[in-house]
């Protein structure tokens, strides 16, 4: 299939590459993995891009799942406004601040915000290891938290795209302390991890998105939690995807995992509950869109932090009054409107039922995967168990795939190891979309 032309944004790359290494400023948007060239962006409204070359694309990854209402609502453009006239950055408290976590905490948790999901796992893993006076960290494959140097080992997003086990320029001693294992692994394999080290914690996302939505297992789930409870380690929940966007407070608040599936074996449900974790950490959707990140835990664990505590951690722009404005009117929002998560759970489904019914017609062998709000597709006959049978997928059919819906105006992540974000913004026509691309391949 030819490649749809975006001649400007070409252009634009061309010297950007002068200017920024390899020409991006995060190594996600190169679109490399499609072996295409960057599309820019002019501006963006409701559930459309408009690039640099003045095409208007349905967009599916709204900023990484940042944007859950659509991009620039106006109420929320109305908000940040008003904040401004106020001052961009005080670094010393305000009243937004406080409003802001009362939309995050409830009876058992309480926050404080960074400037970065990144900065909320850094800061949740360090409070774990003071809290518990203990130095290793349980992680699994495929599982991105951030690039902080702890974490980069065997993550997913860009390391997987580009298939870089680990980062040049972290010291070996850095990830010494970073137990990986695979996700959803043997309940011996995990005990073992336990029983050979002093575990300080474990961090997980329950439901990945970073190698595309692998579904968890329940028995991997509920086992991390006993031995976290047997060994007196603590389990984060690593929301900052999955927070406030399948549902509000994420999935440690709902406390249940609910997955729609479709492979070669037919369609089926995964769902089950899921226990509370002892921190959560949260960025994306509690923004609204500009940068913020937050982690919290129950008050024995939190209250361990500077000044009172002796675990340091610190921010001059964490909590600053424009990003949290952008994030209380987002989350006001999705509060006030009715039924908001069931709305969005019946746009993803139709998305969902698309892809299913087209790939089905055309004989195309797929995995997909739902969560309220996130959606992925794998080219491959049966759903993956962990990160390495995310990889062994048909990465060609993927690549035809994504151009075929750029040629049909639709935008996914240039990726087969990110899920694709929906907003209570995109409309049928978005999704119809889809079906066109599928019978083009």
């Amino acid at each position: 299939m030819q490649k749809i032309s975006f001649p400007k944004s070409k252009k634009l790359f061309e010297e950007a590459k002068k200017l920024i290494p390899s020409g991006v400023n995060s190594p996600v948007r190169s679109f490399w993995q499609v072996q295409s060239d960057p599309i820019y962006v002019k501006k963006a409204k409701g559930s459309k891009i408009i690039t640099e070359d003045g095409k208007k694309l349905s967009d599916f990854v709204m900023s990484w799942g940042a944007i859950i209402l659509g991009h620039a609502p106006d109420k929320v453009k109305q908000d940040i406004k008003k904040a401004l006239d106020n001052g961009f950055s005080f670094g010393l408290c305000h009243k937004k601040e406080i409003e802001f976590a009362k939309l995050l905490s409830n009876q058992q948790f309480i926050f404080r915000a960074t400037n970065s999901g990144t900065e909320a796992t850094m800061s949740a893993v360090r409070v774990a290891r003071g809290f518990t006076e203990r130095k290793f960290i349980i992680k699994f494959s495929g599982c991105f938290h951030g690039h902080a140097d702890q974490f980069l080992t065997q993550a997913g997003s860009g390391l997987a795209t580009f298939s870089i086990p680990s980062s040049s320029g972290v010291p070996q001693e850095f990830t010494a302390c970073t137990i990986t294992l695979p996700f959803n692994a043997e309940d011996e394999i995990i005990e073992e991890a336990f029983k050979k080290y002093e575990i300080a914690g474990v961090i997980l996302e329950v439901v990945p998105a970073n190698m595309g939505i692998v579904p968890p297992e329940e028995r991997f789930i509920k086992k991390l939690y006993s031995l976290c409870k047997k060994y007196s380690a603590l389990l984060i929940y690593d929301e900052v995807v999955t927070g406030f966007r399948v549902a509000w407070g994420g999935l440690g608040a709902k406390k249940k995992v609910e997955l729609l599936v479709f492979d070669e074996e037919g369609q089926r449900e995964i769902s089950f509950d899921i226990p509370e974790p002892d921190m959560l950490t949260f960025g994306k959707v509690i923004g609204g869109g500009l940068p913020i990140g937050a982690f919290g835990g129950k008050k024995e664990i939190m209250n361990i932090l500077a000044p009172s505590g002796k675990v340091y951690q610190a921010g001059t722009l964490a909590g600053n009054p424009i990003s949290l404005s952008a994030g209380i009117s987002t989350l006001s929002q999705i509060s006030k409107q009715k039924n908001f998560y069931e709305k969005l759970r019946k746009k993803t489904l139709d998305l969902f039922s698309t892809l299913k019914e087209g790939f089905s017609k055309k004989g195309i062998a797929v995995s997909i995967i739902m969560e309220t709000g996130m959606i992925s597709v794998f080219f491959r006959g049966k759903v993956p168990k962990n990160f390495d049978e995310a990889k062994n997928s048909d990465l060609d059919m993927f690549k035809k795939f994504f151009n075929s819906l750029l040629k049909n105006g639709v935008l996914i992540p240039p990726s087969p190891f990110e899920a694709w974000f929906l907003s209570i913004s995109h409309s049928e026509e978005d999704i119809e979309k889809f079906s066109k691309a599928i019978n083009q391949i």
